[in-house]
């Protein structure tokens, strides 16, 4: 092999590598190493080329008439390498799955979408601050049977209370914990209400080893206990299930017009009232809905969708991990009109969210985290056009751009 056929083959099997670190991206299943070698490459004008070449041409197959704005993949690469907060899980962006519309993943927070199909671009930053709000923590407060309330973020880990044979304590994790004692049917079983306020979230293991993320702005009630031939809670604002299998005693999670029947699953609900919509969002096993309509049996990866007085039940295939990416810190919008994208910054934050003037006509697809202060998330947001805010004091501001 003469030398210009062995570069030749050299730069097939680096454009080889290039397309293999690529197709693991799409398919979430590069770990963050090969998503540096990935950016390594977009460093050249070649790997950039092509990269582009390959969004420009999908994107085009979803929207004929829309235009692919160049990318600045050195503040990309810049983000993607700079220290993580969380490492649960890689950030991919879920559009990435379906089409490369563009290849972006930045720790503070994503490249958003409006409702024009414009992509974010660097137009400086526009958020008027005059405080900063930092962003929500673990906060919960735990009130028993007999009306006490605990301060669950204040408490100390360890022995919290007890009822009957149960006992309830905080763990050195931070969750609360009911370790049930044995299983006497007339033992004493109280209904416990854990809720959690507006910048906060935490999770509680319930007395049959179920696990529960609460959002923020949520309350959970359940029995100290689970007697009897089945199991039931009852649940406002979002929460994350992790319940566990017991098919003697199916578990219920009652939540507005909604009651979810389980056998021993993860699934997401949420019901927020001043949410457009209600839903329910299984990521494992399988799960009977009944909205006054009906029982739906729903599959991994299905949503049903509902409104909160009445109407038809809807079902959606879905991502689980984007529904419920909320409880692994970040935010996840997909098409979300700017008065939801507003009501969880709000619940986060714990702000009060002034329109002033007409209220923007944007749509946010994108992911963000949840640990930046309010400031960061809001200048991400602006750029993506359309609009522009104002921090000040607890309120934040929402205008026309």
């Amino acid at each position: 092999m003469d030398l210009k056929a062995a570069m030749e083959s050299n730069k097939g099997d680096i454009n080889q590598r290039f397309r293999y670190l690529l197709t693991k991206y799409k398919d979430k299943q590069c770990s963050l190493e090969e998503m540096k070698e990935l950016f390594e490459y977009l460093g050249e004008d070649h790997y950039r080329a092509i990269l582009e070449s390959e969004m420009l041409e999908d994107y085009k197959s979803l929207v004929p008439s829309a235009s692919v704005h160049k990318v600045d993949w050195d503040s990309v690469y810049e983000n993607i390498i700079s220290p993580q907060k969380h490492q649960s899980r890689p950030l991919f962006p879920f559009w990435l799955s379906v089409a490369a519309l563009f290849l972006v993943v930045i720790s503070a927070g994503i490249y958003l979408w409006n409702s024009g199909f414009s992509p974010v671009r660097n137009t400086g930053e526009h958020t008027i601050v005059k405080r900063d709000i930092a962003p929500g923590s673990n906060k919960a407060i735990l009130k028993l049977g007999d009306g006490t309330q605990i301060v669950l973020d204040q408490a100390q880990n360890g022995f919290l209370a007890s009822s009957g044979s149960t006992k309830i304590r905080k763990a050195s994790s931070g969750q609360v914990v009911y370790e049930s004692g044995n299983s006497d049917e007339t033992g004493d079983v109280q209904m416990n209400t854990i809720t959690i306020p507006r910048g906060g979230q935490f999770m509680v293991i319930l007395p049959d080893n179920s696990k529960v993320w609460l959002n923020a702005e949520s309350s959970l009630s359940y029995p100290t206990a689970f007697k009897g031939r089945s199991r039931h809670v009852e649940l406002t604002g979002e929460a994350y299930f992790e319940v566990a299998g017991d098919r003697n005693h199916p578990f219920y999670v009652k939540s507005g017009r909604a009651v979810v029947e389980v056998l021993g699953t993860h699934f997401n609900v949420m019901a927020y009232q001043d949410a457009s919509y209600a839903s329910v969002t299984l990521a494992e096993g399988s799960v009977r809905v009944n909205a006054g309509t009906g029982n739906i049996l729903l599959r991994p990866g299905q949503q049903a969708a509902f409104a909160h007085e009445n109407g038809p039940v809807t079902l959606h295939d879905v991502d689980p991990d984007e529904v419920t990416d909320w409880k692994n810190g970040y935010f996840q919008f997909d098409n979300t009109p700017v008065n939801e994208v507003m009501n969880k910054i709000r619940r986060w934050y714990n702000v009060d969210i002034e329109y002033r003037g007409k209220k923007p006509d944007v749509l946010f697809t994108g992911m963000i985290s949840r640990n930046n202060n309010v400031s960061k998330v809001l200048t991400l947001l602006e750029k993506s056009g359309g609009v522009q805010f104002e921090i000040a004091d607890n309120k934040i501001i929402v205008k026309n751009d």
